[in-house]
């Protein structure tokens, strides 16, 4: 008699053992067409807090269909909403800049002396920005990663450290369809030196 099992649980061993690197793409564009990952370029690694990575696509809403008699004649399905999440740990003007609006007349260029410090600073709006572009996220043990080619992105600036934290930014991404209605690709990694 035949195997009905075709395909053992052994040769399935690809796990994506969580997010270890976030890495964001401002300008995947072009023209109205999603760039190729290996078309991308000019990437920023993002400093992510270690517990600070939400990665769920969402579970579907499902809505059976019954009939008069109790049977489930069929059912309706409709994407769940996604909760991809991240914690960036930076004030740094590059992330501030791309995170924030940055209010280009509001500046103080003249150091001020505050304590033993002198101090200069760039303003900022609490208006929320829409953020697009890519996101590429690489599992710990660089073997998987996931990228998103098109996202919009929101931040919003949290200051209260603490024994085991640092101030940091909240940034929630929407995944878009690209060209192709992907949203999103699941890599495989193999060893650049092999």
């Amino acid at each position: 008699m035949a195997s009905i099992v075709t395909t053992s649980k052994d040769t399935l061993r690809t796990i994506f053992d969580k997010v270890n690197r976030v890495y964001y793409f401002a300008n995947n564009k072009s023209g109205d067409t999603v760039k190729a990952l290996s078309a991308l370029s000019g990437g920023v690694e993002f400093p992510v807090l270690e517990d600070g990575v939400s990665f769920d696509t969402g579970s579907p809403d499902k809505n059976e269909v019954k009939l008069t008699d109790g049977t489930t004649w069929t059912s309706k399905v409709k994407q769940g909403e996604s909760d991809i999440s991240f914690q960036v740990s930076s004030v740094h003007s590059t992330i501030n800049d791309i995170l924030m609006e940055k209010k280009v007349a509001a500046s103080i260029s003249s150091a001020v002396q505050i304590g033993d410090f002198n101090y200069t600073g760039q303003g900022y709006a609490l208006s929320p920005k829409k953020i697009g572009g890519a996101l590429v996220m690489i599992s710990s043990d660089g073997l998987t990663g996931v990228y998103l080619p098109d996202v919009e992105m929101f931040a919003s600036f949290n200051g209260q450290g603490g024994d085991d934290s640092t101030g940091y930014y909240n940034v929630t991404v929407t995944p878009l369809t690209d060209s192709h209605g992907a949203a999103f690709y699941i890599l495989n990694g193999t060893s650049a030196s092999s």
